[in-house]
């Protein structure tokens, strides 16, 4: 694998991330896309009974590796919306 995984034994990163849910000891699923910078990009957090779709998780990859405004359900190969006019004024 190029990119890094997490195993949260402690529950740390659970609880900085906020998802800890304590009276359970679980945490909700959460993903969190954290650029090399380390800001978080995209994150998305169900209920411990719902699952998260990879697919949706490597579109979204996909999407922020173009740097251009993508639409709702974009796939690589699509259209970007193209960027909105500066208003200069005139």
């Amino acid at each position: 694998m190029n990119y890094p995984l997490l195993a949260d034994f402690t529950k740390q990163v659970s609880m900085d991330y906020g998802v800890l849910l304590e009276r359970l000891g679980a945490a909700l699923r959460g993903t969190f896309i954290i650029d090399p910078d380390g800001l978080i990009r995209a994150y998305s957090v169900q209920d411990l009974t719902v699952g998260r779709s990879v697919d949706e998780i490597l579109r979204l990859l996909s999407a922020l590796k173009t740097g251009e405004l993508t639409p709702v359900g974009w796939r690589p190969g699509e259209p970007f919306i193209p960027p909105i006019p500066k208003n200069t004024g005139k």
